[in-house]
This record gives C-alpha cells, sequence and structure tokens, in this order.
C-alpha cells in the first residue's frame, strides 16, 4: 500500500505509483526495471539519407563501435541471447509455481491462526463488554471524514491497477507474409552500440543544405515502425504523429508513399514541422508528407476507410519521462486528466481503425508499463467497434455505422528476431511490450498490430 507522506512533486508521485502497482505485475523483474527507468536512457541514430554526408557518418558511426540495428546479423550473439532468455523465462515459470505452494501454505497456516485468534477475541470480549460497548457507540456516532485530496489520488491508482484484461476476447493470428527482417530498405538505417555498451552519439551536425546527418531518439520507436510493414505507394497516417520520430522512420523506411501527419496541439504541431524541415527537402516535403492538426478522435470520422497503414502513438503517462518531469499527468492537479486517460486512449484507437482501409494495417503503441493503457486500451476499443450498432451514435458523438471486425496479428517472430537488442515481456495478451534494463535501456515501449478486416 502506499505511504501516508506523498513526495511533493508529481515525479515523486509516479515513482510512488510505479513502486505500488508494477510489482504486481512485473513481480521480481520489477527492481531491475525500476533501475533501468531510473538511469540515463540508451538512444538510437537514425541516419538521414537526405543528408550529403550519409555515407561519411555511417562509416564514422562504425568505426566507433555502433551497429546497424536492422541489419545486424552476428547469429552467435543472437543464438546465445535468446537461449539466455529461454532460460529466465523457465526460471520464471518455476518461481511463480513455488510462489503459488508458498501462497497456499500460507493460507493453511492464517486458517489456524485465525481460529485461536477468535478463540482469544471471545475471552477479551467477555472481560470488556461495557467498555466496548461505549467505543462502539462512539465509533457509530463520530460523522466519517472529509476524503482528503490523497485519499482520492490512492483510489484512482488503485481502480486502474485493478482492472480486468480479459486476454481471450479478440482473435489473434500469426503474421502471415513471413517477413524476412533482415532485409530492410537502403534508404532506412538506424545505429545503436552494442548490449552492455553505454557509449553516447555525437550531437548532429548539419549539412550544406541545412539538414541534420542523424537523428536520436529512443531505439524502441523503430519497433511499431517494423510492424505496420509499409509497403511503396501506401497511404499512411501518423495519428498523433508529434514529435516526429515515428514519422521519420516511417519515411525513411519506405519513401514512396503519401504521409498524413496529424496532432491535436499547436506546440507540438509546430515541433513536428520543424523536425521535418531539419530532415527532408522542401520538394520531397511538399510531395509526400502531409501535416495537419486536428482532433485525432474525430479523424476516423473525418476520412473513413482512407489508409492502408494507420499508427496511433496514443498520449500516455510516459514512464520514464515522468520520472523526471517536475509537472506530468501525476500532478495532483491532473487527477481527472489521468483516470480518463484510457478512455482517450480508446476513441483515439477507435479513429484510427475507423480512418483504415479494410484489409489494412493499424500499429496502437505506447510507452508506458500500465496494462490498462496497453492491452486493456486494444481490447476495449476492438470489442466497442464489433458491438456497435448502425442505428445509435457512437461515444464519440457522431453517427453510428455496420460493426467493424478486427483481429491482431502476432509479432513473436519480430520479437525473437529483435531479442539482443530489446528485453521483451513474456506475458503480454496482446502485442509486444518492451521493458527497460540497464544493459540496452530503450522503452518502455507498447505496440499491438492490428487488422481491420471489413
Amino acid at each position: 500500500m502506499f505511504s501516508s507522506h506523498h513526495g511533493s512533486h508529481s515525479n515523486e508521485l509516479a515513482l510512488e505509483y510505479f513502486d505500488f502497482a508494477y510489482p504486481l505485475i512485473f513481480h521480481r523483474h520489477w527492481p531491475s526495471i525500476r533501475l533501468a527507468l531510473l538511469s540515463l536512457p540508451k538512444p538510437i541514430a537514425l541516419i538521414n539519407p537526405h543528408s550529403l554526408s550519409n555515407k561519411n557518418t555511417q562509416e564514422k558511426l562504425l568505426q566507433q563501435g555502433a551497429v546497424d540495428m536492422l541489419r545486424f546479423d552476428n547469429e552467435k550473439l543472437r543464438g546465445d541471447y535468446t537461449l539466455i532468455q529461454e532460460n529466465i523465462s523457465k526460471s520464471d515459470h518455476e518461481f511463480g509455481i513455488k510462489k503459488l505452494l508458498e501462497q497456499k501454505e500460507n493460507r493453511r497456516l492464517l486458517g489456524t491462526s485465525d481460529l485461536v485468534n477468535e478463540q482469544q477475541e471471545e475471552i477479551d470480549d467477555g472481560d470488556d463488554d461495557n467498555e466496548d460497548e461505549d467505543d462502539d457507540m462512539n465509533t457509530f456516532n463520530q460523522p466519517e471524514p472529509v476524503k482528503r485530496l490523497d485519499e482520492i489520488y490512492k483510489q484512482a491508482l488503485e481502480q486502474q491497477v485493478q482492472s480486468v484484461i480479459k486476454g481471450n476476447v479478440v482473435p489473434i493470428v500469426d503474421d502471415d507474409n513471413e517477413r524476412d527482417y533482415k532485409k530492410m530498405p537502403p534508404s532506412w538505417n538506424v545505429y545503436t552500440f552494442p548490449r552492455s555498451n553505454m557509449s553516447r552519439f555525437a550531437p548532429a551536425k548539419i549539412d550544406e543544405l541545412g539538414l541534420l546527418d542523424y537523428y536520436c531518439m529512443d531505439g524502441a520507436c523503430v519497433l511499431p515502425v517494423i510492424a505496420l510493414d509499409v509497403q511503396p505507394y501506401h497511404t499512411v497516417l501518423d495519428l498523433c504523429s508529434a514529435p516526429g520520430g515515428k514519422a521519420l522512420n516511417i519515411f525513411h523506411n519506405c519513401p514512396f508513399i503519401q504521409l498524413t501527419c496529424n496532432d491535436s496541439d499547436h506546440s507540438r504541431s509546430k515541433r513536428l514541422n520543424e523536425v521535418f524541415t531539419r530532415t527532408i527537402p522542401k520538394e520531397r516535403l511538399a510531395k509526400s508528407v502531409r501535416l495537419v492538426r486536428g482532433d485525432g478522435c474525430l479523424f476516423g470520422e473525418r476520412e473513413p476507410a482512407s489508409f492502408d497503414r494507420v499508427l496511433v502513438d496514443v498520449p500516455c503517462t510516459s514512464d520514464r519521462h515522468a520520472l523526471t518531469t517536475a509537472f506530468n499527468i501525476f500532478s495532483k492537479k491532473r487527477i481527472q486528466e489521468r483516470v480518463e486517460l484510457p478512455t482517450y486512449q480508446r476513441k483515439l484507437l477507435e479513429s484510427a481503425i475507423r480512418a483504415c482501409k479494410p484489409g489494412g494495417i493499424v500499429v496502437y503503441s505506447t510507452c508506458t508499463l500500465a496494462p490498462i493503457q496497453n492491452e486493456g486500451v486494444v481490447e476495449q476499443a476492438i470489442e466497442k467497434l464489433a458491438l456497435r450498432s448502425s442505428n445509435k451514435r457512437s461515444h464519440g458523438g457522431h453517427k453510428g455505422s455496420d460493426p467493424i471486425n478486427c483481429e491482431i496479428v502476432s509479432t513473436k517472430s519480430l520479437e525473437k528476431h529483435y531479442a539482443y537488442f530489446f528485453d521483451f515481456h513474456a506475458k503480454t495478451h496482446y502485442g509486444s511490450l518492451v521493458l527497460p534494463h540497464i544493459s540496452n535501456n530503450f522503452g518502455p515501449l507498447y505496440f499491438c498490430k492490428i487488422r481491420r478486416i471489413n
């Protein structure tokens, strides 16, 4: 349970919440995850193919010991690390069985102890009947104190922790494309340092055209883009695009597309525009990228069934960011906003699915470890779209239509291929979750690949 003395800053409140909620989910792995969250994140360098220094930059990074994450093919390292992960999973299973047996034995012992305690209480009650009656009367007449903000805060947190994810209501299919993850387009190059190498990238340089030679970001950002599986001449929507890291990955992955980048916030949209103008030539930007600002929850109504691929990287509690920022969503002044966050995320995902063409792919992603914002949102959104009726108005306020059916596409093969770089949580119902780890401090990042059927 929470301590009675909360930190005065929202980053302290965030850590207190994590220390309460996440051990219930990640058990003995939480101390390791916690250490990584409180440590410097490990960046990647997304090479700018439009920079004049493109080739020289890659050569310099290789000389510094960096590797191209998308083309890394050291099978021995991959095999050794996969074996380690399998042993860890086996150990986790054995640990879980041991804990269940311990809990069963504890319940048996507690049952015996409760019987003794009840007998002792009956003896004590016989000696102090009158005194107990007075105490009961005082307790009965005492008015219930007004709930303090701290108590409301704790209730809000506990409601989210206790939310149940069914885990068996959405069909999951294998990734039937049989993708060769080693074959990536030559325009998409992502460099990082090997596992346990804590080296940092030097600040990016600007070439004669005024373009950055690379753009640094969290390494896990590439995974939703890989899952999106963008192909030439696709129409692609990045529904919550700012600050722009994933959108850049999409564009470098497959330049021959029509990319629409949307964000609802003015300052974030301005930042998004700056990122694009500093990395992509103006003529390419004007030809292939559309920057718009609007409510993402309404996008699917305005442009229904219009895109082959949709990425929806929703606003979330941003776990790593929350630990380093004084005023974040864990602030007591933003309790209501945080409690309503999963509903907002669900509306965004529903909008993304409505904007996707039948047969197209939607990838939902967050940078939080919280199941209610990850699998919970995916499950609720898909259920809601499948059950909606044509004679009712949907939650977003627009006219309803025929039910939309979806299926989740497994990303286990993607997890296996990138297991050397990322630590994936083994117990997600839907999608994949990158756990921060001090040896390769990426994430947290959750992503789920969804195919719209009809």
